[in-house]
């Protein structure tokens, strides 16, 4: 397995609230291309999150629940991976708490997180809040994660589009994700074979808001991820996007 990871603060943001993790290495630096990540462990972690509240506390979210996915041991299994990511997200929500009640300028912090846990021929999917994964199989992009948004909610009873959630004036209310709070927060998992050939993407919300999925789909035609995750990146920074933008393809 291989990963190439982008991340990059957009054409209106002052600072990169986003952050990545690609088996144990953290990273939030911007980057001007994609980075590739060889050789991936078995089993392999991957993560984006997409941090909240402004000021220090989103960039220290995002950083934090990534800090705390990568200093946990890898468990074997997926049932026993899903009970340590939900510990992990649980934790992380009262250490926000703390964070905010010792620091007024944390107050508000949270993030939105998703990721991926792969050992074998089995993959755990995850998220919380609006940040995604998808399953790239034969050219199709497939959302295996569900949004935490309200947005999302009208999405699945058929009231919008999914095109029409990107811009929609309640795009940035969550039902869920990592904060200050001492309520542990609700996460979507799925498991899902992996196949030869398959790939995933997991992104943030400035990536799913900037690239409708055919348009992914059409930067993916000939199959080749170096060069599709290349081409992402430069459409992505071309477009001077009102959001962080941050992926991670895992291939």
């Amino acid at each position: 397995m291989r990963a190439y990871a982008f991340t990059d603060r957009g054409g209106a943001r002052e600072r990169n609230e986003d952050a990545l993790l690609c088996a144990g290495v953290l990273s939030e630096e911007l980057m001007e291309r994609p980075v590739a990540c060889e050789g991936l462990p078995d089993p392999f972690l991957g993560a984006v999150a997409d941090g909240m509240g402004g000021g220090p506390g989103g960039a220290e979210a995002a950083r934090a629940v990534l800090r705390n996915l990568a200093a946990a041991s890898l468990p074997a299994f997926w049932d026993e991976a899903k009970d340590l990511i939900l510990r992990i997200l649980a934790d992380t929500s009262l250490q926000f708490a703390g964070m905010a009640r010792e620091n007024a300028m944390m107050s508000g912090m949270g993030t939105a997180v998703a990721g991926l846990w792969a050992r074998g021929d089995r993959a755990l999917a995850f998220n919380c809040g609006d940040c995604r994964v998808y399953r790239i199989r034969h050219g199709y992009f497939d959302l295996i994660t569900k949004d935490h948004s309200l947005v999302y909610e009208l999405y699945a009873a058929g009231a919008i589009t999914e095109e029409e959630m990107a811009s929609h004036h309640l795009k940035h209310m969550l039902t869920s994700s990592v904060q200050d709070c001492p309520e542990p927060p609700r996460a979507f998992f799925r498991e899902v074979p992996l196949i030869a050939g398959d790939a995933f993407l997991i992104c943030s919300d400035g990536v799913w808001e900037a690239l409708p999925r055919s348009e992914m789909e059409r930067m993916n035609s000939d199959g080749l991820p170096a060069e599709a995750a290349a081409r992402m990146a430069s459409s992505l920074k071309g477009l001077g996007c009102r959001d962080n933008t941050t992926f991670l393809w895992i291939c």
